[in-house]
């Protein structure tokens, strides 16, 4: 059997682009046609306490937009096509110069877990890294994560407006599909607060090696379905979801709104996020023609997230 570029490589070249609100978009989408499988992280600067309340954008510093390169015999080449390309975006101003860093596996998927505190989310998701000890509260709803090289921590507003979400729709004994599933998040987020089931699509092997994982670490592989593949890959013929989450960005929300489309039950939801607040009407049209319009909104900073519902 043919091996993944994933499984072969052991080194990565991670880069580093500060950015301005008015440019993440614009870098994301820079940053995806250089990185393994399109993968992009942004890191937003916060402010939180030890506990992990009181969380918030430090608007002094700016956001943080990586990628990861595989090394190989191409790789000094690719580093200087993507500073070069970057180079143009600095001319506009708002962008900060890349930075390139040498990762082993390991150091990648470790190096942030210093940071990563217990993390409270609405009133009762709590997201505990697998390396923090944690006493449960009564009522609360505790999500086990070890994100590995996986995206998704809840930190970034995209997630943790996706989890408020899941906190005000229905979820009592329903399917759920979540694209671009990451670590797993929203999954596990999802029947923490109800869902009988669901579906993680991820796209990139290494991210749903990760969700794997996680979906044991909470118990929850008889009832979560990973699935590493495109959505429109993915296999799932005609099934239908009552509840699909998409929390990837505005361009790939849109240019896959008919692929999603296809898996929302009808009376449906679909909970799309990630998507930067200039953006947004890209998303809106994107889906309009295909009968699913948005009934509930929300924003944190330049970031907001659609609630969606297929009439």
């Amino acid at each position: 059997m043919a091996r993944t570029v994933a499984e072969l490589v052991q080194r990565w070249v991670e880069v580093t682009v500060p950015a301005n609100a008015e440019s993440v978009e614009s870098v994301c989408e820079l940053l995806s046609t250089f990185g393994y499988n399109e993968g992009v992280v942004i890191e937003e600067p916060y402010k939180q306490d030890d506990d992990g309340d009181n969380l918030e954008i430090d608007p002094t510093r700016p956001v943080l937009v990586r990628t990861w390169l595989p090394v190989d015999d191409q790789i000094e080449q690719r580093k200087d096509d993507l500073a070069r390309a970057v180079w143009h975006f600095q001319q506009i101003g708002g962008v900060g110069e890349p930075t390139f860093a040498e990762r082993e596996e390991e150091d990648w998927a470790n190096a942030w877990k210093e940071h990563f505190q217990i993390l409270r989310i609405g009133k009762s998701f709590v997201v505990r890294p697998t390396w923090r000890e944690y006493e449960p509260r009564e009522g609360d709803r505790v999500i086990h994560l070890d994100p590995g090289m996986a995206f998704g921590t809840g930190l970034h507003p995209s997630t943790e407006m996706c989890m408020l979400f899941a906190e005000e729709v229905d979820l009592d004994g329903r399917d759920v599909l979540d694209i671009g599933a990451g670590s797993g998040i929203l999954a596990i987020g999802a029947l923490r607060a109800g869902a009988s089931s669901a579906v993680a699509v991820e796209i990139d092997p290494v991210a749903a090696r990760a969700l794997a994982e996680n979906v044991k670490l909470n118990a929850m592989d008889d009832r979560i379905t990973v699935i590493a593949a495109p959505i429109d890959q993915a296999g799932l013929g005609d099934a239908t979801y009552p509840v699909v989450f998409g929390n990837l960005i505005a361009r790939i929300l849109a240019d896959n709104a008919e692929a999603i489309a296809r898996h929302i039950a009808p009376g449906g939801i679909l909970i799309a996020s990630g998507i930067i607040e200039e953006r947004e009407q890209l998303v809106v049209d994107a889906f309009q023609p295909l009968g699913i319009s948005v009934k509930a909104r929300k924003q944190a900073g330049d970031w907001v997230a659609l609630l969606l519902e297929r009439h």
